[in-house]
């Protein structure tokens, strides 16, 4: 489909729910002695960088080299990636195979590992741009490719000013690195990625917050299947409802609030006012009091025997 915009979205913590090298180090140094320490050295070689306390490229090679990760490891993690792709990103694959064309995955990662995973919702292999292994003939991975701007600071920035992209420039990414490339004048807007992880320094500089995809497809009018992104809908659980509904309501992408124990009528007025979906046991009283401040209610879920707890008169 023709369309005069363009979506760059980052890989790690957006398009997946984790730091790709996060998962290597548990793979790489499974059964080292020293895993919990190393795998804090790679922790804090990552926050040192994020800080400016060292050069992005300096965090790179130092946290190469302590997870002593060879080829054999990359298609174990490639497996746990693809089991980990934001809950969002698997809800609208249509997106991605409708603007294939318009979209690219912009990361300070590694193409050995995101390729696999990104293609198979239908995105180019030519609009990945992503830094690559360097490799010994053992298979040990003994650097990275210096000659690719992602592999040094500012390299979104740099691979969007070579792109030059005949049209408006929207950023989805969750890190200060995908924000630097709306600083630099190279997009027309930032949108930051929260589903998995918020950057207080990050959300400062966003032109929107987006908790999920939908929103994001929701506000650019991208996805006419939805008509109002599910996160938007707030769904209060009381009294130990059961994990499955919590989590299944989650992996729809509900809003999802839930308490251990019911709440007092008092409580319960403020709290409802957002709410649209409430789900309650037999304790909760829905009084007419309550239903009076329950603004944006479209339903109650009763996981009980019975509905004497709720002024069903008021309700209906």
């Amino acid at each position: 489909m023709k369309l005069n915009k363009y979506f760059v979205i980052d890989f790690d913590s957006t398009f997946t729910k984790v730091e790709a090298f996060d998962v290597l180090a548990d793979i790489s140094l499974n059964g080292h002695p020293d895993k919990a320490q190393l795998k804090k050295k790679v922790e804090d070689i990552t926050r040192l960088g994020m800080e400016g306390a060292i050069s992005f490229r300096e965090s790179l090679e130092q946290r190469l080299q302590v997870l002593q990760a060879e080829r054999k490891h990359l298609p174990a993690l490639i497996t746990q990636l693809k089991t980990l792709v934001s809950e969002s990103f698997k809800r609208n694959k249509d997106f991605f195979n409708t603007y294939a064309d318009n979209i690219y995955i912009i990361s300070n990662g590694f193409r050995e590992f995101i390729e696999p995973v990104v293609c198979e919702f239908g995105v180019k292999p030519e609009n990945i741009l992503a830094n690559s292994f360097t490799f010994d003939a053992s298979g040990k991975i003994t650097g990275f490719d210096k000659e690719n701007p992602l592999s040094d600071n500012n390299g979104k920035s740099e691979q969007l000013r070579r792109l030059n992209l005949p049209g408006d420039v929207y950023v989805i990414g969750d890190g200060y690195t995908d924000y630097e490339i709306k600083h630099a004048g190279l997009a027309n807007k930032f949108y930051a990625f929260t589903e998995n992880v918020e950057r207080e320094s990050v959300l400062n500089h966003a032109d929107h917050v987006t908790p999920s995809l939908d929103e994001f497809l929701y506000l650019n009018k991208l996805n006419t299947a939805v008509s109002y992104p599910k996160n938007r809908i707030h769904v209060l659980l009381l009294e130990n409802v059961h994990p499955v509904a919590i989590e299944m309501m989650r992996a729809e992408g509900f809003t999802v609030e839930s308490y251990p124990a019911g709440l007092t009528e008092e409580v319960l007025c403020e709290k409802i006012k957002d709410v649209s979906v409430l789900g309650i046991r037999s304790k909760t009283m829905v009084t007419a009091k309550v239903l009076e401040h329950a603004q944006r209610l479209m339903a109650i879920g009763a996981f009980c025997i019975g509905t004497n707890q709720i002024d069903l008169k008021e309700a209906t």
